[in-house]
């Protein structure tokens, strides 16, 4: 295995430098799934209160959680991402479980099953993925992009 990073994360999207900068390097915890990890992980308390929508509302529960969320970007921020593009999003939504299964890292908290059938193939993605130079936010909106999963990682081990 090439990455020696930590992992932090892996996700999918169908257009993952967009996912990346707009919901994950700045945004809420209620929008990201990692932010939300992040915050978790960070010993941020957090609230969730269903609306009468039915819809959950997930925010951070300290008074001036603006500050937070900015804590929270900042230390996204601090990570570099390596993602790998897929055929589609079909593609890249069950990869995902294979790479979080396979690499384990230490924010997803959920593991769901992958199609054996394409270990071959996921086995070349992951190998691609990990080989990819890690980058950080700032860089990444002049990189192609599209339907994929990316890898957040901080320092080395």
């Amino acid at each position: 295995m090439q990455c020696r990073d930590i992992l932090l994360y892996i996700g999918d999207s169908r257009d993952v430098v967009k996912r990346i900068l707009s919901t994950h390097c700045t945004g809420n915890v209620e929008g990201s799934a990692l932010r939300l990890a992040v915050a978790e992980a960070l010993g941020y308390p957090i609230v969730r209160e269903k609306r009468p929508s039915g819809w959950t509302r997930t925010r951070i529960a300290i008074p001036g959680s603006r500050q937070a969320e900015h804590e929270i970007s900042a230390f996204i921020q601090s990570c570099v991402w390596r993602y790998v593009l897929c055929a589609t999003y079909e593609e890249a939504h069950d990869f995902q479980w294979y790479a979080i299964d396979k690499l384990r890292p230490k924010l997803n908290k959920d593991r769901k099953p992958w199609i054996a059938a394409k270990a071959s193939r996921y086995a070349q993605l992951l190998e691609s993925l990990l080989a990819q130079p890690p980058t950080p936010c700032t860089d990444l909106d002049r990189r192609k992009s599209g339907p994929g999963v990316y890898l957040l990682s901080r320092g080395r081990i």
